[in-house]
C-alpha cells in the first residue's frame, strides 16, 4: 500500500502488487479498491496492478473534494497518479464510476499515456434526454433522481457536522436510498438480497464509512447536475478499447451500452449474459477469463517493474 501526493497536497491511497507491465484499475461507487484483489492476485506474477482508492472512498475516504465537479476531481487525481508512475503504456480499466473517471480523464487529458482501455458496464451518457434514454437507472431515472434531490436538500443543513448528529430518520433515508442504488448493481436474486442489508446502518457503515459522509451526497449531486455526456469526446479514442456489458444491467441498460460502436467503431463488445451491472462479482469466472485475455492481447513489451513503496510525488 502506498500514498501518492496529488497536486493539491492530498495523499491518495493506492494498492500496488505484482511485477510486470502496469495495469491501473478504477473501482465503482462506494467500492474500496481492495475488492479488486481476488481478481488480480492470480495475475500478479505477470503484471503490476495499481489500484487507487478514488478520493472520498476506501482508504481515501477522508479526502475532501477540491473541485466542484466530482469526476473532474477524480480525473485530475488519475492524471497525477499516471504522472507519478511515469509510464507511457499503462493498461487502464474502470468499472462504473471508475469508467466514468476514465472517460472524464480522456475528455480532458486524452489517452496518450494509455495503451489500451477496458470499460466495464457504464453508459456513454449518464443523464437521459430527448435523444438518450439509457442513462443511469434507465427509464426510472426521473423518479429516482427526484427522490435524491429531496434527500440532498434535507441533509445539506447538516454538512460539516458529525454523522451521528443527523436525525436518525434522515440517516435511515440515506441508507435506504443507497441500498436501493446498490440493488441496481446486481441482477441475481442472492446478490440483491445481500444489498438489501445496506438499509441496516450498523452493517452498511462497515462498508461505507461516514467520517466524510458528504461524499455520498456530492456523488449523487454530481450525477444530477454535471455534464457526463461523453458522446462528443468518445470518437477521439484511437487506442484499443474493450467494453464489458452486463446484459441484465438495470444501472445502465445494456441496449444503450451496445451502441458504443456508434462513437468508437473499433471497440470490442463483450457480453455477460445473466449478469447485471457489477460484472466482476456476478460473473467472476467469465470476468477472469476475459480480463486475462484482454491483458494478454495488449501486453506492452516493457521491462518488468517490481513493487516498492514509491516516494511521494
Amino acid at each position: 500500500m502506498a500514498k501518492i501526493t496529488l497536486r493539491d497536497g492530498a495523499k491518495l491511497n493506492v494498492h500496488m502488487l505484482g511485477r510486470g507491465p502496469t495495469v491501473v484499475l478504477l473501482h465503482g461507487f462506494a467500492m474500496p479498491a481492495f475488492l479488486w484483489l481476488p481478481f488480480v492476485a492470480p495475475l500478479a506474477h505477470k503484471y503490476r496492478f495499481v489500484l487507487p482508492d478514488l478520493r472520498g472512498f476506501g482508504g481515501s475516504h477522508r479526502l475532501s473534494l477540491t473541485k466542484p465537479c466530482l469526476l473532474d476531481q477524480h480525473a485530475s487525481d488519475l492524471a497525477d497518479v499516471l504522472a507519478h508512475l511515469g509510464e507511457s503504456q499503462v493498461l487502464l480499466g474502470g468499472l462504473s464510476m471508475g469508467a466514468c473517471t476514465s472517460l472524464q480523464y480522456q475528455r480532458h487529458h486524452g489517452f496518450g499515456a494509455v495503451r489500451a482501455y477496458l470499460h466495464m458496464d457504464q453508459a456513454v451518457c449518464v443523464r437521459n434526454g430527448p435523444d438518450w434514454e439509457d442513462g443511469l437507472l434507465g427509464p426510472s431515472q426521473a423518479a429516482r433522481l427526484g427522490a435524491w434531490s429531496a434527500l440532498m436538500a434535507d441533509m445539506e443543513p447538516y454538512r460539516g457536522q458529525a454523522f451521528n448528529n443527523i436525525p436518525r430518520a434522515l440517516r435511515s433515508r440515506l441508507w435506504a436510498t443507497l441500498g436501493d442504488f446498490f440493488g441496481h448493481a446486481f441482477a441475481l436474486r442472492h446478490w440483491q438480497t445481500f444489498t438489501s442489508l445496506a438499509r441496516q446502518e450498523l452493517l452498511i457503515r462497515r462498508v461505507a464509512p461516514v467520517a466524510n459522509w458528504p461524499i455520498y451526497m456530492d456523488t449523487l449531486k454530481s450525477y444530477l447536475h454535471d455534464d457526463y455526456d461523453w458522446r462528443p469526446s468518445l470518437p477521439n479514442i484511437q487506442i484499443p478499447m474493450t467494453a464489458m456489458i452486463g446484459m441484465q444491467s438495470t444501472m445502465y441498460p445494456a441496449k444503450g451500452q451496445l451502441r458504443f460502436r456508434e462513437w468508437v467503431p473499433h471497440a470490442e463488445l463483450v457480453r455477460f449474459h445473466r449478469c447485471g451491472h457489477a460484472v466482476p462479482f456476478e460473473s467472476p469466472r467469465q470476468f477472469m477469463v476475459e480480463l486475462s485475455s484482454w491483458l494478454g492481447a495488449h501486453r506492452p513489451q516493457t521491462r518488468s517493474v517490481s513493487v516498492g513503496n514509491p516516494q511521494a510525488a
